[in-house]
């Protein structure tokens, strides 16, 4: 929910309105755009998702008229995160899915796989709430990998009630088993193009962030000793 910014936080915004205008005076683009661009995080972080949105709009624009690529990227993924804060799922991913083509034309695997986690938590975010919108084709995800059920999930048990047959037809499910294939193509850039490039520290906090995600999705499919599985995987690379 929206709150009051703490005074060290409305300190930090009127400074950043103040350097936002004299970029826009001066024409310093670049310095601008990353004025929206901490506005925007320190107002999300105190749950003033519109407010934040306006600015990674704004930054988007700027940086666009700039031509720098991968601003632009960064920035969509910001404007997708805001959206999905906000539970505009569908407008999310077309942003998401412009950083993913953004980072792929510019050859950057860091970006890419931020990107692929980016959506996978989308997905992950659409599955829990309330409704599910309607879920657009999507040329990455050709089809929803099948997942196999442990022992205790075949009849439906008491423990989780067959939630794993119930979801795999339902928007929830379809929902869950993107998110799984958007982690696991984050894992996969991981694992073929990161790794021996990117500090060995940066690759274990990405490893355990997707192992933490692969979790919950997984748990949320009814597949509780995986889950548990992935949770031991996700506390080994955070140690």
């Amino acid at each position: 929910m929206a709150g009051e910014l703490s005074a060290e936080a409305a300190r930090e915004i009127r400074q950043l309105e103040k350097s936002k205008e004299k970029s826009r005076r001066v024409g310093n683009v670049a310095e601008e755009a990353a004025a929206c661009n901490r506005m925007g995080e320190i107002l999300a972080a105190n749950g003033r998702f519109q407010e934040a949105l306006a600015q990674h709009r704004e930054e988007l624009q700027l940086l666009q008229g700039s031509g720098d690529t991968l601003g632009c990227a960064v920035a969509h993924r910001k404007v997708g995160e805001r959206l999905a804060e906000l539970h505009c799922f569908p407008q999310a991913l077309q942003h998401q899915l412009q950083h993913l083509s953004l980072a792929r034309s510019l050859n950057d695997p860091v970006e890419q796989q931020r990107a692929w986690a980016t959506i996978g938590r989308t997905f992950l975010f659409m599955a829990e709430g309330p409704e599910i919108p309607e879920i657009p084709q999507i040329p990455e995800f050709p089809e929803f990998p099948k997942i196999p059920q442990e022992p205790q999930e075949a009849e439906g048990t008491q423990g989780n009630s067959g939630i794993s047959g119930n979801l795999g037809i339902s928007g929830a499910g379809i929902a869950l088993r993107r998110a799984l294939q958007a982690f696991h193509n984050s894992l996969h850039v991981l694992e073929t193009q990161l790794e021996g490039v990117v500090p060995v520290s940066e690759v274990s906090r990405m490893r355990s962030r997707l192992c933490l995600n692969l979790a919950l999705a997984q748990e949320s499919l009814g597949r509780p000793q995986e889950s548990s599985r992935l949770l031991w995987e996700c506390l080994h690379w955070a140690e």
